[in-house]
């Protein structure tokens, strides 16, 4: 039965990659000094969390895809939850079963124009964007929900009272409506598409972020990917502009202020999440 599971898993999760559009649930790693990082990595082995009114908590781990037009998602990945008092009361598998809705959102790190990502999940060529991903998904021996995950880089307009990455869970058997610690931790959630006419930002040889345009330029022609469609086509882009999110100068400002008295762990946090 177990290797059924992850079988199926992984045929879920490598089938999801055949989408246009992808998620991972990631972990962000600032690079260099954290009080003037030089760029970040990401690592695909995110665990956002969220946690219900009783105190417990739900982790979940994976990755997965979707397609707007055909309304078709796939993916999946594991999940654990946790009583009040960090004792593990379930774990098991977790599948995409449907695709929802997806809001795409302006903004991204704003960081200057020598911050590099690294790590970067999405195919060659491919772009990424901020914003709110909505699924059906089953858990294993729990029951169907609506998963909801965003990714708000610093540099976007937050909405609501939200401060950065998240997920929630709710349905029948859930009710992980409290995302306020993992959106301040380093636990999160990045979006691509290979899409050509996905709007976004995409990543040039030399792993800085640029605002894809719709006229040809030649920042990111070395990591676009012809496709069979159109094989010259390339991604193009311009310099990565300011899109109203808080300056350099004052988020660097606050992250020193709370080294100072110790508090490198929320200085971090707020330097990946910016001031909303």
């Amino acid at each position: 039965m177990a290797l059924t599971v992850s079988t199926s898993i992984g045929q879920s999760k490598a089938a999801a990659m055949e989408l246009p559009y992808t998620f991972f649930f990631t972990h962000y790693e600032l690079l260099g000094d954290p009080n003037n990082p030089e760029g970040v990595r990401y690592h695909s082995d995110g665990q956002p969390f969220a946690k219900a009114p009783d105190g417990s908590k739900i982790i979940l781990s994976g990755k997965g895809g979707w397609d707007p037009d055909s309304q078709n998602a796939q993916g999946g990945g594991r999940y654990t939850i946790e009583d009040a008092s960090g004792k593990v009361t379930a774990k098991g598998s977790w599948q995409v079963t449907d695709f929802s809705s997806f809001e795409q959102l302006d903004g991204w790190w704003g960081m200057g124009p020598e911050f590099k990502e690294k790590g970067w999940q999405g195919p060659k060529g491919s772009t990424s964007f901020s914003g709110f991903l909505r699924l059906k998904v089953h858990l294993e021996n729990k029951g169907d929900g609506i998963l909801t995950a965003w990714c708000l880089m610093p540099d976007v307009s937050k909405p609501d009272d939200h401060q950065g990455d998240g997920i929630s869970l709710t349905g029948a058997n859930f009710d992980y409506t409290d995302f306020s610690e993992s959106e301040m931790s380093f636990e999160g959630v990045m979006f691509y598409s290979s899409d050509l006419a996905s709007k976004g930002y995409v990543l040039t040889s030399d792993r800085h972020t640029v605002r894809k345009t719709a006229t040809a330029s030649s920042a990111a022609s070395a990591t676009a990917s012809p496709t069979a469609a159109n094989p010259s086509a390339t991604a193009s882009a311009s310099p990565l502009p300011p899109s109203g999110g808080p300056p350099l100068i004052w988020v660097l400002t606050l992250v020193a202020a709370l080294v100072l008295v110790g508090s490198g762990g929320a200085a971090l946090a707020l330097l990946r999440r910016g001031i909303s």
